[in-house]
């Protein structure tokens, strides 16, 4: 097996978008704790410049990764390729750039951005890019995340 579909460039096909409803932003915003009135307050989010309850960057983060990550995307694309997750590593140059709203239908367009080893031969760091859009193809949130990836057998 060849890592050629992990070069810096490779599009990771996101294949499903979610719309985003008042339940999902009650649970998400119940289940990680980030129930600021802005978030949870409809009264109090009529006065701010959304005019509405807007999700949590935080969670904005976690919806987006679950796009990318949904029905194993990430981790076909390394499967395919020989490899597997180990661990995730870490996240960096969020950049939150439009709110997300009641009814926004996000989806995400991730491409791989480094592939390279570690000192452990068995080990590799793999890097790719998220951008998620809106409806309306406004970019909501970009960011990068470094996984920790192992050959398989």
């Amino acid at each position: 097996m060849s890592n050629g579909g992990l070069v810096a460039g490779t599009k990771i096909p996101c294949r499903v978008s979610r719309t985003l409803d008042v339940g999902d932003f009650s649970i998400l915003h119940q289940l990680t704790w980030f129930n600021m009135a802005v978030h949870s307050n409809s009264e109090y989010a009529k006065g701010t410049w959304f005019k509405e309850r807007s999700l949590a960057a935080p969670v904005i983060f976690v919806v987006a990764d679950g796009l990318v990550h949904n029905a194993d995307t990430i981790a076909e694309l390394l499967e395919n390729n020989g490899y597997e997750i180990y661990a995730y590593v870490g996240i960096d140059n969020v950049k939150i750039t439009t709110p997300v709203l009641f009814g926004d239908t996000l989806r995400a367009d991730a491409e791989v951005v480094d592939f390279r080893p570690t000192k452990n031969p068995e080990m590799n760091l793999f890097v790719y890019k998220n951008k998620t859009y809106n409806q309306r193809n406004e970019q909501v949130i970009e960011y990068t995340s470094t996984m920790l990836v192992k050959k398989k057998g």
